[in-house]
């Protein structure tokens, strides 16, 4: 089935079970080029689902999570067409990384492509597009953002993939099922980062917050996701020993 026309809300599962092969590469190798969706710089607002739980501000996101992401991660990338999707602050954060020399962020684009890269990309582009709300005809910007980095990434066979959207996730994860030709891409978890940079980034950011206000915030997402304490021993469990 197709996701185009209607929006679905997905919630987002912590899971503690088995070590994640595609996090166990992230893990090895911090250094390849990790590719980000929108929601990586943008705060999340979830005052949908939980008015009382407010909005979660652009400073505090910066100081725990933005920076700290930066910090640790060297080759970290976004394709432009994410870059349009960018509100105000968060605009202004990624301006200042790709004005420094070098650049702290490297910038994707579809005018890199040339010949038989630019057709292997339209092909994956409608692939992709049927099971989300972008409509390439018609250049829609739902669902925009991540429609063209996938279909960059997998053109250019650059393994990871960093989103928080759910939906966005199972095109990777439903490849085959789906037939998106993403098999080759690497999804990598918001929950996977936030705990890679509790362990790794200096000095270590309070990441509590973001941690609950993304999985811990419902009576849903407590149902489903475990609190703050048994997350982080959870994943100590399984990676701490690599880590």
């Amino acid at each position: 089935s197709t996701l185009r026309g209607r929006k679905t809300m997905k919630l987002n599962i912590v899971s503690l079970q088995n070590p994640s092969p595609f996090f166990l590469t992230l893990i090895t190798d911090p250094t390849n080029i990790i590719s980000l969706d929108a929601n990586f710089f943008i705060p999340p607002d979830r005052t949908d689902v939980f008015p009382q739980g407010g909005s979660f501000k652009f400073d505090k996101f910066k100081e725990i999570w933005l920076e700290p992401l930066i910090n640790t991660f060297p080759n970290l990338a976004l394709h432009d067409a994410v870059y349009d999707e960018l509100l105000a602050s968060s605009k202004s954060f990624v301006d200042e990384l790709l004005e420094q020399s070098p650049p702290k962020i490297i910038l994707l684009s579809n005018a890199d492509l040339q010949g038989i890269e630019v057709i292997f990309r339209n092909t994956i582009e409608e692939k992709i597009a049927k099971h989300t709300m972008y409509n390439p005809s018609i250049e829609n910007k739902e669902d925009k953002g991540e429609v063209k980095t996938l279909s960059y990434i997998a053109t250019k066979n650059l393994l990871y993939f960093c989103s928080h959207d759910a939906r966005a996730l199972r095109l990777i994860d439903k490849a085959t099922e789906l037939e998106t030709s993403l098999g080759s891409i690497t999804a990598i978890r918001t929950y996977e980062v936030i705990y890679y940079l509790s362990k790794k980034a200096v000095p270590s950011p309070n990441l509590r917050p973001l941690y609950k206000y993304l999985y811990y915030l419902t009576d849903a997402d407590k149902r489903c996701n475990p609190s703050w304490g048994e997350f982080v021993s959870g994943m100590d469990g399984l990676y701490n020993s690599l880590i």
